[in-house]
């Protein structure tokens, strides 16, 4: 058994179904062990190295089991660092796989020689390159093991030509798999009890109480437990933009968004009353906390924090309460301590008062969703997308233009519904290739995937790859000519001196069509209507491609900007 068979047998003891990919000259014998071992393992051939890596992240949140991708030397590595980078920073886990130049022609000026490992150092849990053909085992079930374990991240291994094409001297009892390793997270850990009875005691005695939901919290599965434990305190639930969708947007605790980008008014209200504050699985970063203003100061007010990652403890704030552990597990023995402590609460006045100002925020926002104004407001589009939310959905949304509206206005009413964006660094050119790696996760549910004109530029070639493999996804396009998000800084920060922002809009419909996707041009409130109906009826790809209101026309529910445009107001008036 030659290297590359090695990876393929051993890739398939981790129960890997799915490899994301893009073949090149250092590849071949890993392609050619795929082709002969008649395996069960998938090959899905990506059309850019950044949308194997893409793919491979929505495949592992969507499935809980680590993604992988692959890419041959040179600019394979270069291009895959993206989606690398924002999977390992979003603690997803992915495994990077570079085929490389062989080891003899190291420092020759071989033709794509890279020093992979140091650049995937920085961006990954662990980066490493085999260097041995009887290294291979070895080193796959430590990678795997670093990505699932602790907090999970994306893992790279470099195989050079010699590991891949030589004969091992493994025997059949060193080619195994840990299988407590093929999912995530592996290893839960649990709170201390100590700890855990401090945390108790400290919601028990709390007046007001709010429980902060972020990315980990999803990541772990928490949901089912912080729904219970909120419903036991009749204590509010409020979520980041990555711990969207852990309960149900229609829950009388689920008040929705906080942060900057999206925010709902009772949400952050909630927050800024509240005397306790419960935080599982966030990191309380920038975009969570409006730059760390909220929670603003307030004396007395305690602040308690779950996490699996004890670097994140107290990490910027001071903390009241601090517990290392899984998110699921902590939260299901926190609620078993509670329980066996108090009896369950009833709803208070405060609730019910952040209820009403929930139902007059919907009610209000109902001019803009039912808006017939031209272009289309992005408000508009959101609604039509939550009248054909009816099954079972993943949502899936770039970075820029949709962010703010998906965020604040999307209602996944459905069971085991979610919602994807990239948090990390926010690269364009998402949305596209996630669709892909999320249909071989979940065949179950129904696709939709967001994108504004940057993100489509960026990846509009992964048209083909859906259209070759007949993903039946619903591919919505907000068509505003701009890189819009940038267009509407400018506006807001540099007095409308717009750079580099517009470009024209062309037809993106006919470049859907050209790749084998039907597509619809919507200009009007008939079209979206007729549109979406189509699409949502459709078995394969639908392209809609929407002339909507550019962001600089109307300022989006941008806390930060919102503050912004008011301050500029007042000081215009004076």
């Amino acid at each position: 058994m030659n290297g590359a068979r090695l990876v393929v047998k051993m890739l398939e003891e981790y129960g890997v179904e799915y490899i994301f990919g893009v073949p090149g000259d250092t590849s071949i014998k890993l392609y050619e062990a795929l082709y002969d071992n008649r395996s069960a393992i998938t090959h899905i051939m990506a059309r850019d190295e950044r949308s194997a890596s893409f793919m491979a992240d929505a495949y592992a949140r969507l499935s809980h089991r680590p993604g992988v991708c692959e890419c041959p030397s040179g600019a394979g590595p270069l291009y895959t660092v993206p989606g690398i980078a924002e999977a390992n920073a979003s603690s997803i886990p992915v495994l990077a796989i570079t085929s490389d130049i062989p080891l003899a022609g190291e420092g020759k000026q071989t033709i794509t020689e890279l020093d992979t490992e140091k650049l995937f150092d920085s961006i990954t849990k662990w980066s490493a390159v085999v260097k041995h053909v009887d290294k291979i085992p070895e080193v796959i079930r430590r990678a795997f093991r670093i990505a699932v374990t602790g907090r999970p991240g994306a893992v790279h291994l470099a195989i050079p030509k010699e590991a891949l094409t030589h004969e091992t001297s493994q025997t059949p009892d060193q080619i195994y798999a840990d299988k407590n390793c093929r999912s995530y997270p592996a290893f839960r850990t649990r709170g201390a009890r100590t700890e855990l009875e401090e945390l108790a005691s400290g919601l028990m005695a709390a007046e007001n109480f709010v429980i902060i939901v972020g990315g980990g919290a999803n990541h772990s599965q928490a949901g089912e437990g912080i729904r219970a434990m909120a419903e036991w305190m009749a204590a509010p639930v409020v979520s980041t933009i990555s711990g969207q969708g852990i309960m149900a947007d229609d829950h009388p605790l689920a008040l929705g968004v906080i942060g900057d980008n999206g925010f709902h008014p009772h949400a952050i209200r909630a927050v800024e009353e509240a005397d306790t504050l419960l935080y599982i699985g966030c990191k309380m970063g920038s975009v969570s906390t409006i730059n760390w203003t909220l929670p603003s100061a307030k004396e007395g007010r305690k602040i308690l924090q779950i996490d699996l990652n004890p670097e994140m403890l107290g990490n910027n704030y001071k903390n009241t309460i601090s517990v290392a552990g899984d998110a699921r597990l902590v939260v299901e023995d926190l609620l078993t301590l509670l329980k066996g402590k108090t009896s369950q609460k009833p709803m208070s006045q405060w609730v019910t008062d952040l209820n009403r100002q929930r139902q007059e925020f919907w009610a209000e926002a109902q001019e803009d969703m039912k808006s017939g104004s031209l272009p289309l407001k992005p408000m508009r589009i959101i609604a039509e997308l939550n009248r054909h939310l009816t099954e079972t959905t993943i949502v899936i949304s770039d970075a820029g233009t949709p962010t703010p509206y998906i965020t604040r206005y999307l209602k996944l009413a459905h069971d085991n519904s979610r919602f994807i964006i990239p948090r990390a660094y926010g690269g364009l050119g998402y949305a596209i290739p996630a669709v892909v790696g999320a249909h071989y996760a979940r065949k179950d549910a129904k696709l939709v995937g967001l994108f504004g004109d940057g993100s489509f530029g960026m990846s509009a070639g992964e048209l083909e790859t859906i259209s070759r493999l007949n993903i039946p996804a619903v591919l919505i396009h907000f068509n505003n000519s701009a890189f819009g998000w940038i267009k509407a800084l400018q506006k807001l920060h540099c007095r409308e001196k717009y750079m580099s922002v517009d470009f024209n809009a062309n037809n993106p419909a006919r470049v859907a069509e050209g790749f084998g996707i039907p597509a619809i041009s919507i200009e009007s409130i008939s079209d979206l209507e007729q549109g979406f109906e189509q699409a949502f009826k459709s078995r394969g790809p639908v392209f809609l491609d929407i002339k909507s209101e550019p962001e600089s026309e109307d300022i989006p529910p941008v806390f930060s900007w919102i503050k912004a445009r008011d301050a500029s107001e007042t000081e215009d008036a004076r």
